[in-house]
């Protein structure tokens, strides 16, 4: 069903993205997931098209309750716009608070703002920011108005991600995402087609649509979903590394039958031996995170969060036998888990893998999708607490370490090609084969 709604959307953080626009909310045949799968890959006519998901407007920053702040770790650019107003209102004179305009000459200069150490001047110790109760909402520079919104431009189309490592989109994630996206057109509007390759681009969509449709699918788990998605991916890279589209064509309709995940795991299962304990998944989640730990801290819970997972895990007195038994007791939890799981995968989909259009990488796209899954239930297993504020702490931090840092996210990428993170070592840790 789709339907026409001529609601406004109530984001002023965004509102130079949204203008003339109309809203066409297309329902979810999927009983939980963060993306409808509805079939629009390229558009009739000229005119660019945006993308969100449903939770979207739900998203309210909430200041001082927030249990970390996006207001440290990072540098904050300001756009020209917001730096003119800035330099008027500590000109005129009318700012009451004498201390707040010393800081604007201070510490607003050169198009960003400039911290004494790695938190932001203007956050005070309330965790509060001044810019904002000084000013109001509408002052905040682009940067810091939307996050943690996100958004990737791949020509006509643009899509926008509420980022996991913020502690409130998290919870937005695991807790209140019905399905479904909203969609805007621009009628009078092209976006910036130059040097991206439609075909591949709808070849990328339609293959994201195939991993969100396994995901959904109640007949198989989490774990059968990113399995079939890695050799998936596997095989749309080996014809994408030659150039294939044709080929990449073919194995879409290879891989889009009823019967593609039985058929999938019986093949693999004749080739690689029966499923066994999950010795396999213990020594490619102990490698994966032992490489993991070695990039920067971004999260400042995230090294004894990490250390205390690795410990309990691996490194503990019979950690093996230890191993297996966590991973039944959480199956037996597994409608909480499993939802989760499902979830948190379908995120980072959304989140990696359409950036492949520009590195033509979709393969480690996701790797990413899946290890960030796996980390995310890894910390589940070795937490003492299950509660929802810990779960959702859990996936925050594990995201503010890729999200937040350009340059984790390209040293985890590089890792993941390595061939301890094979293809086939993950099926096989996924289906708990023998290597």
């Amino acid at each position: 069903m789709v339907s026409v709604s001529k609601d406004a959307l109530e984001d002023p953080a965004l509102s130079a993205f949204f203008i003339n626009e109309m809203e066409i909310e297309f329902s979810n045949y999927m009983n939980s997931g963060i993306i409808a799968v509805v079939n629009i890959y390229v558009l009739e006519g000229v005119w660019m098209e945006i993308r969100y998901p449903n939770y979207y407007k739900k998203f309210h920053c909430i200041a001082g309750d927030c249990p970390d702040t996006c207001c440290a770790g990072w540098e904050i650019p300001v756009d020209k716009a917001s730096e003119l107003r800035y330099r008027q209102v500590r000109k005129s004179g009318n700012i009451q608070n004498k201390n707040f305009a010393r800081k604007l000459k201070k510490h607003v200069k050169h198009g960003r703002i400039i911290s004494e150490d790695v938190t932001c001047p203007f956050l005070n110790r309330d965790g509060l920011c001044e810019m904002y109760i000084e000013l109001g909402p509408e002052a905040l520079c682009h940067t810091c108005a939307r996050h943690p919104r996100h958004l990737e431009d791949y020509g006509n189309l643009h899509e926008i991600v509420l980022l996991l490592s913020c502690p409130e989109a998290a919870r937005l994630i695991l807790e209140e995402n019905a399905g479904g996206f909203y969609i805007r057109e621009f009628p009078q509007r092209q976006g910036d087609v130059d040097g991206i390759d439609e075909d591949l681009l709808e070849i990328l969509l339609k293959a994201r649509d195939r991993i969100w449709k396994w995901n959904a699918d109640d007949s198989m788990t989490v774990n059968e979903s990113m399995a079939l998605s890695i050799a998936f991916a596997h095989d749309l890279q080996r014809r994408r590394m030659e150039q294939d589209h044709a080929g990449m064509r073919l194995i879409l309709e290879r891989y889009d039958t009823s019967e593609i995940a039985e058929k999938f795991r019986n093949q693999w299962s004749r080739k690689h031996g029966s499923e066994k304990e999950h010795t396999v998944r213990f020594l490619l989640m102990s490698d994966f995170m032992e490489e993991f730990a070695g990039l920067e801290t971004i999260c400042r819970d995230w090294p004894e969060m990490l250390e205390e997972c690795r410990t309990v895990l691996y490194h503990s007195k019979n950690s093996r036998e230890s191993y297996n038994a966590k991973h039944k007791y959480m199956e037996e939890i597994q409608p909480m888990t499993e939802m989760d799981k499902q979830r948190i995968f379908e995120y980072f989909i959304y989140s990696f893998f359409l950036p492949a259009l520009y590195d033509e990488d979709l393969l480690t796209k996701v790797k990413m999708a899946v290890f960030c899954t796996m980390a995310v239930e890894e910390l589940y297993l070795a937490a003492k607490q299950m509660d929802p504020a810990h779960r959702i702490e859990i996936c925050h931090a594990i995201a503010r370490q890729i999200e937040n840092c350009d340059e984790n996210r390209a040293q985890l990428e590089h890792i993941l090609k390595q061939k301890q993170f094979s293809s086939r070592r993950i099926i096989n840790a996924l289906l708990r084969m023998e290597e």
